[in-house]
């Protein structure tokens, strides 16, 4: 059972392409909006430099990504769904830049506009309401 939830959880990560990161920082919490590129459960975060996330990350690598289904892939059966992954997020020393970007314009290097980070899971939650309220799926690892 639990490598079953493993490979549909990846799954739902591999067809999703952007969420939002949350950290916690000396004031409060901060989140950003990220795009992602997964690896089985481990996700590359896109973080934006300007982001105060980016920054309080440095202090603290404690994060939550929260990504939602579109309504369209969800089809008519309504409800929302979305993943919540709780873990650290490390620094990527060369990311893989093309998995991450859509189009990056020639004359900007990404390293200047963005920081990558590798968010490693330690609990996955799957909530899905399409299957009646607060039915939730988790993996902890």
């Amino acid at each position: 059972m639990q490598d079953e939830l493993r490979a549909r959880l990846a799954d739902y990560l591999s067809q999703h392409r952007a969420g939002v990161l949350s950290t916690a920082g000396s004031v409060g919490a901060w989140a950003t909006l990220v795009r992602y590129h997964s690896h089985d459960l481990e996700i590359d975060c896109l973080v934006p430099s300007w982001a105060d996330a980016a920054y309080y990350l440095e202090q603290d690598p404690r994060v939550l990504l929260v990504i939602t289904s579109p309504p369209q892939a969800r089809g008519s059966e309504g409800g929302l769904r979305w993943l919540e992954v709780r873990g650290t997020a490390r620094p990527v020393a060369d990311p893989d830049w093309a998995a991450l970007l859509l189009d990056e314009r020639p004359d900007a290097r990404p390293a200047d506009r963005y920081r990558v980070v590798r968010v490693t899971p330690q609990r996955l939650d799957l909530f899905d309401e399409s299957r009646g309220w607060g039915v939730r799926e988790t993996l902890e690892l």
